[in-house]
């Protein structure tokens, strides 16, 4: 068994496997693209929705991805989106979850192909709809308590979101 990666590891190995597509974002496409379809991680559809003008070498790619499926589908439930660091400033962290939901539903889309929405589970059909409300809030946010607050309970909804969505997504998959 591997040892969990801490963030600042993982994004660091996202930096490594693309240095034109922002941690948070490569991060989603990873956890969306296995949590639409949890029985296999499509290395080519990944490489596809990402440009493969856009990741570096073959190896960084596989490091990052490696990490970030070890986290998402980890058993003690410690998952949660590559968006930095907590001491960074609000608009900055909102910014990053926009683009970790807009990364995600891209890979859920491409992961879960072929699947109508109405197939889908009603739980997971309504955290998508919520994950495409997030990636479009806007970033421009005062930053005083109630903000953070809010954003917390936003950012714990999505952690909690997606693991529920590849929990949901392997169950339907294994009754089907």
């Amino acid at each position: 068994m591997c040892s969990p990666l801490t963030l600042s590891d993982l994004e660091v190995k996202a930096q490594n496997a693309s240095s034109v597509i922002l941690p948070a974002e490569l991060h989603g496409l990873v956890c969306g693209l296995c949590a639409g379809n949890p029985e296999r991680f499509a290395l080519q559809e990944f490489i596809d929705l990402a440009g493969a003008d856009a990741l570096t070498d073959e190896t960084a790619v596989h490091e990052f991805i490696r990490g970030a499926l070890d986290d998402f589908t980890s058993p003690d439930m410690t998952f949660t989106p590559l968006i930095g660091d907590d001491e960074d400033e609000l608009s900055a962290r909102l910014g990053r979850l926009t683009d970790w939901c807009a990364g995600f539903l891209s890979g859920f889309g491409a992961g879960a192909a072929g699947e109508s929405d109405s197939a889908l589970p009603v739980e997971v059909q309504e955290i998508v709809r919520d994950f495409a409300r997030i990636s479009g809030l806007d970033d421009d946010v005062d930053g005083d308590e109630e903000d953070e607050v809010s954003f917390m309970e936003i950012h714990e909804y999505v952690r909690v979101g997606a693991v529920l969505v590849l929990t949901l997504m392997a169950e339907a998959g294994d009754s089907a």
